[in-house]
């Protein structure tokens, strides 16, 4: 699905003898006619990432590890058991915090924090085109132990070969519409003096992104139903034309 809109920044400079100019003038003299040209094409998602972890908590560290790394190990049995395989995730982060006790409401000169427990957080990123396992991942990875969803995105896995065809798009829309104005205003496109590229290309996902609290709930009971959706890719291209009277 693609839709186009096109922005026009329209820009004609004369010089005092109407469109001549002496053949030594610099570019900046020349009349000339600026156009702005927008893409957005919608682009089905194939990618998802999502991010699993299991946090663990025990007055030892070496107690809160080995916990972690119990469930950990049920955790990585259950995606594998869901469809993903070793290449399809890796660890995340990991680490360990001591926990401290709270400082109370009426403390004596000879209060000092001490250290009361540890936690323990160990989490996969994982990343896969298999959309459809999605949901079962991430029911399989709550049942088995993860107690922490960071949030799951989709987007697209060759991003650059997507953005190309916007910026053809968004290209094709300012020559078309350059020719346009040109034959409204009389005048003939002489050549491009420049074309510029925007930066931009394909925005953050806000509207595919899940918050973890609420796929942990749903995944406790049933599998959670996901739905892709596409990914807008966008591109903006300015095209400067120098033009000249029709003869």
């Amino acid at each position: 699905m693609i839709r186009l809109a096109t922005c026009l920044i329209v820009l004609i400079m004369a010089t005092t003898t109407a469109f001549g100019h002496d053949d030594g003038a610099g570019l900046d003299d020349l009349p000339r006619l600026t156009v702005r040209g927008d893409a957005t094409l919608h682009k089905p998602a194939d990618q998802m990432r999502l991010r699993i972890a299991v946090v663990t908590e025990a007055d030892q560290a070496t107690a809160a590890v080995s916990e972690n790394n119990r469930r950990m190990a049920d955790v990585v049995a259950a995606i594998e058991k869901a469809g993903l395989d070793k290449t399809e995730y890796q660890t995340g982060r990991f680490s360990i915090q001591p926990q401290y006790s709270r400082r109370p409401r009426q403390v004596d000169e000879h209060w000092t924090r001490r250290i009361i427990g540890y936690s323990v957080t160990n989490s996969l990123a994982i990343r896969t085109k298999k959309l459809d396992r999605t949901g079962k991942i991430i029911e399989a990875a709550n049942n088995a132990g993860a107690n922490s969803i960071d949030g799951i995105t989709f987007d697209l896995a060759d991003r650059r070969t997507h953005r190309a065809e916007a910026i053809v798009a968004a290209a094709g829309n300012a020559r078309s519409d350059a020719a346009t104005l040109a034959r409204a205003a009389d005048v003939r496109l002489v050549r491009v003096i420049s074309i510029h590229l925007d930066s931009g290309g394909t925005p953050p996902p806000g509207p595919r992104m899940m918050r973890a609290e609420s796929m942990v709930a749903a995944s406790v009971a049933t599998t959670p139903p996901i739905q892709p959706g596409d990914v807008p890719v966008q591109a903006s291209v300015t095209i400067v034309y120098e033009i000249a009277p029709i003869q």
